[in-house]
C-alpha cells in the first residue's frame, strides 16, 4: 500500500506542471489571437496596438510611470471598501439570523436595495456626498456587502441547533455563543462571500474612478486613453486584470491555509 501511496503522492508535481503547461500555452494562445486579428485590419492597429507594445507600456508604467501611483491608490480605496463591507455584512448576517423577527421587518427593505445596480447608485453618491473619499467608499460598500452579509446569514443558519444548546449548557452568554461557537461554524460561509466581495468592491473602485475622475487605476486607463495613448490604455487594462486575478488567488491561498476544515477545502 505504501507504495501505492508514493506513486500518488509523485504524481502531483506532474499534474501540477501540466496545470502551469496548460495556463502559459493559453495565455499564448490569446496573444496569437491578438495579432492576428490585428493583422487582419479587423481592428484599426492604432486602436489595438502589439503584444510587445502592449507589456512593454505596463511595464515601464509600472516601473517608470504613474500607473503604480494609481494602483497604490486604487488598492488603499478597495481594501477600506472591502473591510468596512466585511464589518457590516458580518455583523448584519448575524443580526438577521438569530432575530427572526428583525429579518421579517428588514426583508422588503434588503429585498428592494439588494438588486439595484451599484453604478446607478452614482449620481445620487454625487449629489449627496460629492466627489471625495466618502462617496468612493460608500459605493463600495454598498455593492460589496451583500454576497458578505448573505453569507453570514446562511452559515449561521446552517449550525446545528445543539451545538448553541451546548453553549448554553456551558453557561455561555450570547456575546460568548456568537464569538466561540457561531463564528468558528460559519467562517467557511463568510470566506466564500468575502471573496466575491472582494471582486466586486475592486470592480467599483476602478469604475467610480473612471466616471468620477478620482485617483487611481481607473482614472489612469481614461485619461491615457483621452489622450490617445492606445498603449499605456491597454496596458492599464492588462496590469488591472493581472491585478484582479492576484486578489482572487489570494483568497483561495489564505482560506485554504486558515480554513482547512471548510468542505471547499477537503480532499475527500
Amino acid at each position: 500500500m505504501s507504495g501505492v501511496s508514493g506513486a500518488g503522492g509523485d504524481m502531483k508535481a506532474p499534474e501540477g506542471l501540466v496545470t502551469v503547461l496548460k495556463g502559459i500555452l493559453g495565455v499564448l494562445v490569446a496573444f496569437a489571437g491578438w495579432e492576428l486579428v490585428r493583422q487582419t485590419g479587423f481592428i484599426d492597429k492604432r486602436d489595438l496596438p502589439a503584444v510587445l507594445d502592449v507589456l512593454g507600456a505596463a511595464f515601464s508604467g509600472l516601473t517608470q510611470g504613474d500607473m503604480s501611483l494609481a494602483l497604490f491608490e486604487t488598492l488603499r480605496s478597495w481594501i477600506s471598501g472591502l473591510a468596512l463591507a466585511t464589518l457590516i455584512g458580518i455583523a448584519a448576517g448575524i443580526a438577521l439570523a438569530l432575530l427572526p423577527g428583525l429579518e421579517l421587518a428588514t426583508r422588503p427593505i434588503l429585498e428592494f436595495l439588494r438588486p439595484i445596480p451599484s453604478v446607478a447608485l452614482i449620481p445620487v453618491a454625487l449629489l449627496v456626498l460629492g466627489i471625495g473619499t466618502s462617496m468612493q467608499l460608500f459605493m463600495i460598500v454598498f455593492a460589496a456587502v451583500w454576497p458578505v452579509l448573505f453569507s453570514t446569514k446562511a452559515g449561521v443558519e446552517s449550525i446545528d441547533p445543539r451545538y448553541l444548546e451546548t453553549g448554553r449548557v456551558l453557561g455561555f452568554k450570547r456575546a460568548e455563543r456568537v464569538m466561540r461557537i457561531l463564528l468558528p461554524a460559519s467562517l467557511p460561509y463568510i470566506a466564500t462571500g468575502i471573496r466575491t466581495a472582494a471582486a466586486i468592491a475592486l470592480v467599483l473602485a476602478i469604475t467610480v474612478e473612471m466616471l468620477t475622475g478620482r485617483p487611481g487605476i481607473g482614472f489612469y486607463i481614461e485619461n491615457v486613453r483621452l489622450n490617445g495613448l492606445t498603449a499605456e490604455m491597454w496596458g492599464g487594462i492588462l496590469v488591472t486584470g493581472i491585478f484582479g486575478y492576484l486578489v482572487n488567488t489570494l483568497f483561495i491561498v489564505l482560506e485554504r491555509l486558515v480554513l482547512p476544515w471548510s468542505p471547499e477545502n477537503r480532499d475527500g
